[in-house]
């Protein structure tokens, strides 16, 4: 079963057999007990749903006839000033367990929110964000404050207590340096032990979910986390590179954003051809599995790395998988 939204049209498609005939579907803007929850149809030999809705996002809750019941969430929210957000929701572990949809969310820079989005981060019931840029990209494009949602920075990369000045760094004209540049970070994020350790400790501590984290593009440092997030689920290694590798649609977007930020640490005297930066906008596997390979050679295996270097016990893993895992 999959979403797929089209301007106001938002489609739920399945297989025959994946809904129980006698079945009925119910749309809601949020998973909270209190929200309120329309019946859309009883399912008899349908394999298809579309739902006008401007709300986002939206869940479905398929009610089957044995008494259980299953959500469907929308793995890609298209918000207007926001791109790259996305649900972490409905992978399948090795158990045969989901990870629940509507408490995991992950994006780009959140600078451009639109009123709009700020609704609908509020309609998801996010309870922190966790920005993991370095305090001069921030300063170079901060967060809005939102009410009634709390940020912290929690840098992957670079030091806690860099300097927001804006430092003029020279940038290369041959595009043949930015992809090995690319894995030589990925080696750099693996370092930033006490940031995930300081990330994970919050999210099993203080058990504050819905959680949003974000970097810039929502790409890297996004994508190592959201890497450990699903592997401490027992997520295949397999639907973690493809996760991962969502964010290749927006990659056009990515080198957009890597322009602004080229101008601030350039100080905007030089011209650079775009499409050199195209390495650096790509996710590629290739990248992550640095990363991961990293991990294995300082720790054995990335289980390892999560364990001993980050600091989760066994406890600590029940208690992250009690939070975030059904069926």
């Amino acid at each position: 079963m999959e979403t797929q939204r089209t301007g106001n049209q938002l489609a739920l498609t399945w297989s025959v057999g994946d809904i129980p005939m006698g079945s009925t579907i119910f749309e809601s803007r949020s998973l909270q007990p209190e929200a309120s929850k329309k019946q859309l149809l009883v399912m008899d030999g349908e394999t298809r749903l579309v739902l006008v809705t401007e709300d986002l996002p939206v869940f479905f809750t398929i009610q089957k006839p044995d008494g259980t019941s299953q959500v469907i969430g929308e793995r890609i929210i298209p918000l207007e000033g926001c791109f790259n957000f996305r649900d972490m929701g409905g992978y399948t572990n090795e158990a045969g367990k989901t990870v629940k949809w509507g408490q995991l969310y992950r994006s780009s820079l959140l600078t451009n929110l639109t009123p709009k989005d700020q609704d609908a981060l509020e309609a998801m019931g996010i309870k922190w964000i966790c920005d993991l840029r370095s305090t001069s990209e921030i300063a170079a494009k901060p967060s809005p404050e939102l009410a009634n949602i709390k940020n912290r920075h929690i840098p992957i990369g670079t030091a806690k207590n860099e300097s927001n000045e804006t430092q003029k760094i020279d940038i290369p004209d041959d595009h043949r340096v930015y992809e090995p540049l690319m894995g030589e970070s990925y080696r750099v994020f693996v370092q930033s032990i006490n940031g995930f350790r300081e990330i994970f400790d919050y999210i099993i501590e203080k058990k504050e979910l819905p959680f949003l984290f974000h970097c810039t593009a929502g790409k890297d440092r996004t994508g190592v986390l959201g890497a450990l997030l699903l592997k401490l689920l027992d997520i295949p290694e397999k639907t973690i590179l493809a996760d991962y590798e969502l964010t290749n649609q927006y990659a056009d977007n990515i080198l957009g954003e890597m322009q602004g930020l080229v101008d601030v640490f350039s100080g905007g005297d030089k011209e650079i051809e775009l499409e050199n930066f195209r390495p650096m906008a790509e996710a590629k596997p290739a990248y992550l599995e640095i990363a991961f390979d990293e991990m294995r050679k300082k720790y054995g295996s990335v289980d390892a790395y999560l364990e001993k270097g980050i600091g989760i016990t066994a406890d600590k893993k029940a208690i992250f998988q009690s939070m975030m895992l059904e069926g």
